[in-house]
């Protein structure tokens, strides 16, 4: 089973893309605002050989996210606590995923500096997700600083087929919503255009 995941680039303002995706029908259920973390021990020479999901999973990853719109929006909170996803590659003792207070990260980065481990990503974005019909997945327009704007879309229905199958499908299915994306566009790849300091494009996102 291959879960693929396309990241495509906006070229027009995001007010635009929510007007598609309204005429559409969609639902914004989740606005947030997300701040990320990651650590690692690899060099910016391996790093510039691997695949944006190759960087992931050599990365250590804090995430800092408070929720500021949409339906299924909770009563909104101060950010006192964030998550760690990946933990276990720097310490296989501990939880692969745990909260931590975000008063404490000083006390990790110190740890992970005295492993050899370094802060190579620090990122911030605003995430807009919505959902049409019986979705399984969400529609989310990412405002990636330093990045731009890009639409994030994955759909279980089609992890059967393989990679160019899939992303033509969800191009495709996109494309039903009211986008026009051509049907040979290409992702961006967010953590590959950090290290290489320009757009960097896959066919997945998750690849």
């Amino acid at each position: 089973m291959l879960v693929l995941e396309v990241g495509l680039f906006l070229d027009k303002p995001l007010s635009f893309y929510q007007e598609v995706l309204k005429r559409a029908g969609a639902v914004n259920e989740f606005n947030c605002k997300t701040h990320d973390l990651y650590w690692s021990n690899k060099t910016q020479e391996e790093f510039e050989q691997m695949t944006e999901n190759q960087i992931k999973k050599s990365c250590v990853r804090f995430r800092m996210c408070v929720g500021f719109g949409g339906e299924k929006l909770e009563k909104k909170q101060p950010i006192k606590t964030g998550k760690f996803d990946n933990y276990q590659i720097f310490d296989k003792n501990k939880d692969d995923r745990f909260s931590e207070k975000i008063s404490k990260i000083k006390k990790y980065n110190k740890n992970f500096e005295n492993n050899g481990w370094k802060l190579v990503f620090d990122t911030t974005k605003n995430d807009y997700q919505y959902s049409i019909g019986d979705m399984k997945s969400r529609i989310q327009l990412q405002e990636i600083e330093g990045v731009g704007l890009l639409l994030y879309y994955d759909n279980p229905d089609y992890y059967y087929l393989d990679e160019d199958e899939q992303r033509l499908s969800l191009i495709k299915e996109l494309n039903t919503y009211g986008f026009d994306f051509d049907e040979s566009v290409l992702g961006v790849d967010k953590l590959k255009t950090f290290v290489h300091k320009k757009l960097m494009f896959s066919k997945n996102q998750n690849g």
